[in-house]
């Protein structure tokens, strides 16, 4: 009878509640750990995610800014901006209008013989990019409803490459070009400082300033004009 009992003992109450401290110490470990599998995850997506919007962006620009109306097409200077020129537009090809404050304007090209107006700007943080009804024929529609390309946007900027003098600021204009004569056209006087560039410029240089995961990081894109 004793063998007997002696075979049938269970587990003491002390064992049970050691192995219950056990359960409860690995259930946690492994809570905390998918947790951080799961922080993990979310920022590796999130950043992902301002990647590729990041990179969709730019190459959108791109493929805009590769699109502009050439000067045999139109009057560019003031079809980009649909309107009286403002003194503070820079024009660093044809088709192509910048200014801090305005944006990036231009007339770009649909693909089917149609043309198309087209305006970058940043607001509140926000890259936006405005495109108007294409059309046959001048004046093209304005720009339409805007579309949100790209958030966290603190800054941004526009650079040209001058043969012989490198990347310089389009509203700043060397004292050779300053000096060039007007020239007249058929959509008004065009001043000789926009037809000496528009003639010079080889390619634009996009720069974004974004604010990610508190830290100001710099986007530079350069895009070869046709």
């Amino acid at each position: 009878m004793k063998s007997l009992a002696h075979s049938q003992r269970g587990f003491t109450l002390i064992e049970v509640l050691v192995a219950l401290v056990l359960l409860a110490l690995l259930g946690l470990i492994s809570w905390r750990g998918l947790d951080a599998v799961h922080r993990v995850s979310d920022r590796l997506t999130a950043r992902a995610e301002g990647t590729l919007s990041l990179v969709r962006a730019l190459s959108q620009v791109e493929r805009d800014l590769r699109r502009h109306a050439g000067a045999d097409v139109l009057p560019a200077w003031q079809a980009a901006v649909g309107g009286p020129v403002s003194p503070d537009l820079a024009f660093p090809a044809p088709g192509i209008a910048w200014a801090r404050g305005s944006g990036l304007l231009l007339v770009r090209s649909t693909g089917d013989g149609r043309w198309q107006r087209l305006r970058w700007y940043v607001d509140q943080g926000v890259l936006y990019r405005a495109a108007g009804v294409p059309s046959y024929r001048l004046p093209l529609p304005e720009p339409g409803m805007a579309v949100a390309v790209l958030d966290g946007m603190r800054a941004w900027s526009l650079r040209e490459w001058r043969p012989g003098q490198g990347w310089m600021n389009p509203q700043a204009a060397p004292a050779d070009v300053a000096a060039a004569p007007r020239t007249a056209t058929r959509g008004g006087r065009r001043a000789g400082r926009e037809s000496a560039l528009a003639d010079g410029i080889v390619g634009l240089e996009l720069v974004l300033h974004r604010q990610e995961d508190g830290a100001r990081r710099v986007y530079r894109k350069v895009v070869l004009l046709p």
